[in-house]
């Protein structure tokens, strides 16, 4: 893992969640929100869950922003490419758009210390395919000005998803990953499904998600 974690994807790949859970689990100092995109399952809105696990988060300057789609981020978001001594993760917005922001910073970031990650889930229907996953990160790779260094294989169907929705993905996102010539970095799934997991080494690191936002957005305890 390197000190600095900036994640993209399409929207309703999981980025927010896998953010926060990364975050809290790697024992990280900042969650910066970068998603100007989407106005919903921000991870901002967890700021309490992270403060209470000493993350700090960082989002728009407004006041009462919650919610909020006005592209207004904070300059602490340069904390962590200035402070060598700071490990964060960034959560962009969806695909090429929300990674257009990047470039704001581009010129700051030491890829020695960054990983640029690409969140993928085969069951949304722009990356159901290797052509769409390489499509989306090609796009990605040139509005942000970085090139992506791996993918995050985040694949479910929600409330419906079953082991075999996770297994089933894995040889998709893996020949994707083998075209782009970048590995599977993380495996993020549902904390009831890790002890289900048969060992891949295709799989990369598993991340275990508690489902913070998806919890708070439909009412369960």
């Amino acid at each position: 893992m390197k000190r600095i974690t900036i994640i993209t994807g399409h929207y309703g790949s999981g980025k927010s969640e896998f953010s926060v859970n990364f975050a809290i689990q790697k024992k990280l100092n900042m969650l910066i929100d970068l998603d100007i995109v989407n106005p919903y399952f921000r991870s901002r809105e967890l700021a309490d869950l992270l403060d209470k696990n000493n993350i700090k988060s960082i989002a728009s300057t407004l006041e009462h922003s919650l919610g909020s789609d006005l592209p207004y981020v904070s300059p602490l978001m340069y904390t962590p490419f200035r402070n060598d001594s700071v490990s964060a993760i960034i959560d962009l917005g969806g695909n090429d758009v929300g990674a257009t922001l990047v470039r704001q910073f581009v010129k700051e970031v030491d890829m020695t210390e960054t990983d640029f990650l690409s969140v993928v889930n085969i069951y949304r229907p722009d990356t159901s395919s290797v052509r769409g996953i390489v499509s989306m990160v090609r796009s990605i790779e040139g509005k942000s000005g970085l090139a992506v260094t791996g993918l995050i294989n985040n694949s479910n169907l929600l409330e419906a998803t079953t082991i075999e929705t996770i297994t089933d993905s894995i040889g998709i996102v893996q020949a994707a990953a083998e075209e782009l010539h970048i590995p599977i970095v993380y495996t993020s799934l549902a904390e009831k499904f890790v002890p289900l997991l048969p060992e891949d080494p295709r799989c990369g690191e598993i991340i275990s998600l508690a489902m913070h936002l998806r919890k708070k957005w439909m009412g369960k305890n």
